[in-house]
């Protein structure tokens, strides 16, 4: 096991790479801090990595708020005293048939999330 003592982060934890980011993770030993939006889909992924026999838990976070992050890094230091790893998956899609039809809101909401949340948890980790 790879990751025995570890403790990881992962944003966008909910489905998709994430979740599948914070199962390998469980896999290879970390402890896994799930965090995202979609609360009912982020607790399920904590409790599918728990019925596997590992550690996990879910955090709400919204990755475009820095108090979100600072709340998610606090919760996983007080809980397993430490973070080790973190992983930013969580992304907004724009879901426009053609770029001729996205907004300026789309693209601000997707910058937001894609670029800005990256940003904003490295440097809550950090």
């Amino acid at each position: 096991m790879r990751l025995e003592g570890k403790v990881a982060l992962v944003s966008g934890a909910a489905r998709g790479i994430g979740a599948a980011m914070a199962r390998l993770f469980a896999r290879e030993g970390a402890r896994v801090v799930i965090g995202d939006i979609l609360e009912e889909q982020g607790a399920q992924s904590a409790d599918e990595i728990r019925a596997a026999g590992g550690e996990a838990m879910f955090v709400k976070l919204d990755v475009r708020s820095q108090e979100d992050w600072e709340r998610a890094v606090k919760t996983a230091l007080s809980h397993y005293g430490k973070l080790d790893i973190l992983g930013n998956c969580a992304g907004i899609q724009i879901p426009r048939p053609s770029f001729e039809e996205v907004t300026l809101d789309d693209w601000e909401r997707g910058m937001a999330g894609n670029a800005t949340g990256g940003f904003l948890g490295t440097k809550a980790v950090v």
